[in-house]
């Protein structure tokens, strides 16, 4: 049985470490998984030597994400705070980039052929805009989708613009039913806010309103989908009033599934909005940010009857328990039982196999994308191989990211515990009321959840530490060998 462990000695550099990270920004890139794409070193396209160790055992479950494009349209580009990779929407350019899509699934059956009928389950169409692809283009990729794996048992996401689902002909949601025989259907919008100003300021008015958005809960409901909606809170200058305002109205219009993000803004980020001076002024400090989260998750598991899934992830209480619950995420969280396969521009890959495990992510834009599929091979451009401290750090952080660090788990996997592994990290951490210890799990409290990115950072300190000295000790190292975790703790 699993115990206490002594506390460790002094722990003062962690806490230093700690405040420091607590102080930057929060980003919340446990969504994206350790290590960050900027801390991934770089790697040729087409090299077969990865692929080697990029295999995905049938014994493991299988999720699998498809970014058709990376094409917008917004007013302001990248909706004035969007991160993602994007570029301008053009119909044409589209058809080409998915037609390559399909050509790496098919790529990655001919490398790996016991992939094929293999049981999916979750199917995610992302990206943030995927419902913008070009219908037919859309329907050849679902087909191609449907004879390559078993989706018999899949939950499949559409995600995107909220308009899109709604004046498009065909309606990409029926092209998903009459294509996937899948289990269940989710539709996923970026809402981002119900202030019409707002939704100005974004240039997101041609994406819909609050009547948008509910049409597009209405139509998802009559199809049998559940139905998500993802908003922002502390925007520049956002009065805490208005956040809660935002949550009520999505709750009103019916979501099932509601994705809750702290705003990732700082100057020097390079969003539109991270240039104007004085939006990033008016956003609130870290201590003031943090409380306002306080404020709507409490709103949402108090007094909307909702429950919390994830870090971002909040559902209605009738879907706990349920089959009709949203998986994809919280399955992504785990991976020592699940693989990832990543379609598409800045699509992610991750198999792993007992003690050792493999990440790889697809170039961001349309015209690399296209040019590593066409030359056969690895797609990627970007590649890590996880050490065994490295792969502790995995597990920490994605449990951290759906809200329980199991013990016993941890364990059953490593054949240690989390608190003899990272004592002197866990300790301050809990010194500066950021997780619960108890003899079974760890597990970020509520101010904790908020910044979850400055905990995995600690996790993650040391071992950064070690890698950019080792780097500094090796004369040979090249330039991208110095793109690895130094830049970035996760």
């Amino acid at each position: 049985m699993l115990g206490r462990t002594q506390r460790p000695g002094p722990v003062s550099e962690e806490r230093a470490e700690l405040r420091r990270l607590t102080q930057r920004p929060q980003r919340h890139r446990l969504l994206h998984g350790y290590p960050l794409a900027a801390a991934m070193p770089r790697v040729e396209t087409g090299d077969r030597s990865t692929p080697d160790r990029l295999r995905f055992h049938p014994e493991r479950g299988l999720l699998v994400g498809v970014l058709p494009h990376p094409f917008c349209n917004p007013a302001v580009t990248g909706c004035g705070f969007c991160t993602f990779p994007h570029e301008t929407f053009n119909q044409g350019r589209a058809v080409v980039v998915m037609d390559h899509v399909a050509r790496e699934l098919a790529q990655k059956l001919e490398d790996d052929p016991d992939l094929a009928g293999r049981p999916v389950a979750g199917l995610y169409f992302g990206g943030g805009t995927a419902n913008l692809s070009p219908a037919d283009s859309f329907r050849t990729l679902c087909r191609a989708l449907a004879n390559a794996f078993d989706l018999a048992s899949a939950e499949v996401t559409l995600e995107g613009v909220p308009a899109a689902f709604l004046n498009r002909t065909p309606l990409l949601v029926d092209i998903l039913r009459e294509e996937l025989p899948a289990r269940h259907f989710r539709l996923s919008m970026g809402i981002q806010t119900f202030d019409v100003e707002r939704l100005r300021q974004m240039g997101r008015l041609g994406f819909g309103t609050a009547k948008t958005f509910r049409d597009v809960v209405r139509l998802g409901h009559a199809r049998g989908f559940t139905v998500s909606g993802d908003l922002l809170f502390n925007l520049p200058g956002q009065p805490l009033t208005a956040m809660r305002e935002d949550v009520e109205r999505a709750i009103e219009i019916g979501l099932d599934h509601l994705g809750l993000y702290h705003l990732v803004m700082f100057a020097g980020l390079g969003t539109e909005w991270s240039r104007d001076p004085g939006l990033v002024a008016s956003l609130p400090a870290n201590p003031v940010a943090a409380r306002n989260w306080l404020e709507l998750r409490s709103l949402l598991l108090h007094e909307q009857r909702f429950y919390q899934t994830t870090l971002t992830n909040f559902e209605r209480h009738e879907f706990l328990g349920h089959e009709r619950r949203f998986v994809y995420e919280t399955l992504s969280f785990q991976p020592g039982r699940y693989d990832m396969i990543g379609l598409g521009p800045t699509g992610i890959s991750f198999a792993g196999s007992g003690q050792t495990a493999v990440k790889v992510i697809n170039p961001d834009s349309a015209s690399a994308y296209i040019a590593a599929v066409s030359q056969g091979g690895a797609t990627w451009d970007r590649a890590f191989a996880y050490a065994p401290r490295d792969l502790r750090i995995l597990h920490l952080t994605r449990s951290l990211a759906a809200l329980r660090i199991d013990r016993q788990h941890y364990q059953s996997v490593f054949g240690s515990d989390p608190l003899h592994d990272f004592p002197r990290e866990f300790a301050a951490l809990e010194q500066e009321g950021l997780v619960l210890q108890t003899d079974a799990a760890i597990e970020p409290t509520g101010l904790g959840m908020f910044y979850a990115d400055s905990i995995a950072g600690l996790l993650a300190w040391n071992q950064v530490q070690g890698r950019r000295n080792r780097q500094r000790r090796t004369e040979s190292s090249t330039a991208n060998d110095a793109d690895s975790n130094a830049r970035g703790h996760m």
